[in-house]
């Protein structure tokens, strides 16, 4: 029990702490000035209202790309996410996420399981931008349990950033 336990506070904490660091990690060294402009003034930028398809499920969601290069993401029951996010081309661009699995997806999480990960490349076409990419579900113990590919569409919507 005492395992199990503790095992929740470091996830917590870790959550914590990853979100902490997501918003506060500045564009890497190796970015160029128009690369770091482009996380400033991206179209990306704004609020998305995303279907993410994966296997044989979809969930609605929503995703935020905020400037700088921060992303974060609230879907269909507790899933919140952070990460970061970086123009690759004119229409381009790509991101990453992490998130806390909680053991109940439709109500509020009394235990976590684990953790999402997941990588995605995409592409922006006016208020429309798709992507795709590979997550995975990994448990509190660090074992993978589900990898696969999601598609993400989504539609710009008139939530706008300060």
């Amino acid at each position: 029990m005492t395992r199990s336990v503790d095992r929740r506070q470091a996830l917590g904490a870790a959550g914590i702490t990853a979100l902490g660091a997501a918003m506060a990690t500045a564009p890497p060294a190796s970015a160029s000035r128009e690369a770091t402009g482009e996380l400033l003034t991206s179209p990306l930028i704004g609020t998305w209202r995303a279907t993410v398809s994966l296997e044989n499920e979809q969930e609605a969601a929503i995703f935020t790309f905020h400037p700088g290069g921060i992303f974060t993401s609230a879907a269909e029951g507790i899933h919140i996410a952070a990460g970061r996010w970086a123009a690759t081309g004119h229409n381009t661009f790509a991101y990453s996420l992490w998130q806390i699995l909680p053991s109940d997806l439709s109500g509020l999480p009394h235990r976590y399981l684990g953790e999402v990960q997941a990588m995605h490349t995409g592409r922006l076409d006016g208020d429309t931008m798709t992507s795709q990419g590979i997550g995975r579900q990994i448990d509190i113990d660090g074992n993978e349990l589900r990898r696969g590919i999601v598609h993400v569409r989504a539609t710009r919507f008139g939530i706008h950033l300060f």
